[in-house]
């Protein structure tokens, strides 16, 4: 009987050890895929920035997509390791192509700006959701680094509004 009651607990660790990682990994899926859209996004403005101060808008963006694209290499790196390759959907990497929307060039800073705080306020509240329930140290800690740098940058952004 002790044997069996071993065995049954050792099983029931491992297939909550199993559905603990499969949930991980696809929090780390799905930000991946929300990371790269959001860059999209960020190069859109950035290379569409125009207007008064349209210079240090583009520059700013500039920054954000290094940024961005650091924390992409983090988290595809943290999948990898887990066995899971890191891919992006086509629907993914095309959804926010179009996003910024054509507007005349006295306008189009300010409409730039308020749609990245828009996108980046949904990215915040998505990272506060998925880091619930995640007990890998390391992996909550790329959840952090990364909402930090998203509130970094959207306060930022929120501070080039004003100019």
């Amino acid at each position: 009987m002790k044997r069996f009651t071993f065995l049954f607990v050792f099983m029931m660790a491992w297939v909550l050890e199993v559905n603990g990682q499969a949930a991980t990994t696809a929090k780390l899926q799905e930000t991946l895929e929300d990371l790269v859209s959001l860059d999209r996004l960020v190069r859109q403005v950035h290379w569409n920035a125009r207007g008064t101060a349209a210079y240090s808008l583009h520059e700013l963006t500039g920054e954000f997509h290094a940024d961005l694209d650091s924390q992409q290499d983090i988290f595809a790196e943290q999948l990898s390791i887990l066995g899971v390759d890191p891919v992006v959907s086509f629907e993914k990497l095309t959804q926010n192509v179009h996003a910024v929307p054509n507007a005349n060039q006295k306008h189009m800073r300010k409409v730039g700006i308020d749609l990245l705080i828009k996108h980046y306020q949904q990215m915040i509240n998505q990272v506060k959701e998925r880091m619930k329930g995640i007990d890998d140290l390391v992996v909550e800690d790329h959840f952090i680094g990364l909402r930090a740098m998203l509130e970094l940058q959207q306060w930022k952004l929120k501070l080039e509004q004003e100019i």
